[in-house]
């Protein structure tokens, strides 16, 4: 008679789950880095991973990476989200290369004909988010937009104050915004309950 054998054992033999970058357990030990350190670095954000950072006052580790946002816990529990580029953009140092002189030569691969010219190839859609907001605009309560019959296309690129939480609407997303405040931190606020919260009977 065959020994038993669990079926958990032969389905991870079969197959193996990839394990995923995330921090369990994490070391707010010494003193947070300054996020300077790391912004400007070809590897970032993935070398942060783990980090005891400091992000504009903010200070925790970086407990995971998704996509281009990373996620950083404070001692105290509070989980906040920072866009990769955003940070990129106001922290790395800027690039003193050399440029190029005006007579230099630079090679370029030969453009290639295409078969077909008259039939155009259907375009992928373009992603609407905005990389670089405007924080100098003047701040908005959301209601000045939730009302309006254009909510939310209306209030794309505006400098929203939602419930305390001001930032910029970089992004509209099915049935949700993305709002950016100044520190590269962003939450995502569903459409239609801002509607029925703010918008004006």
């Amino acid at each position: 008679m065959l020994p038993p054998t669990t079926p958990d054992q032969d389905h991870e033999a079969a197959s193996p789950t990839p394990a995923r970058k995330t921090i369990t357990d994490p070391d707010f030990s010494g003193t947070p880095q300054p996020i300077e350190e790391y912004a400007g670095r070809a590897d970032f954000p993935q070398c942060a991973l783990g980090l005891y950072l400091d992000i504009r006052g903010f200070a925790g580790v970086v407990m995971e990476i998704v996509k281009q946002s990373i996620k950083v816990r404070s001692p105290d529990g509070t989980t906040q989200s920072f866009n990769a580029y955003r940070l990129k953009s106001l922290y790395a140092p800027p690039d003193h290369s050399e440029p190029l002189p005006t007579n230099a030569r630079v090679d370029r691969p030969e453009p290639v004909a295409e078969s077909e010219p008259d039939e155009p190839k259907p375009a992928a859609p373009v992603r609407e988010y905005i990389a670089e907001p405007d924080f100098s605009a003047p701040v908005q309560l959301i209601s000045d937009y939730a009302s309006q019959p254009g909510f939310p296309k209306c209030s794309y690129g505006a400098h929203v104050d939602i419930g305390g939480h001001i930032g910029v609407v970089v992004e509209i997303v099915k049935s949700s915004i993305k709002v950016q405040n100044d520190a590269g931190a962003t939450r995502s606020f569903n459409i239609e309950v801002l509607k029925k919260l703010h918008g004006k009977t």
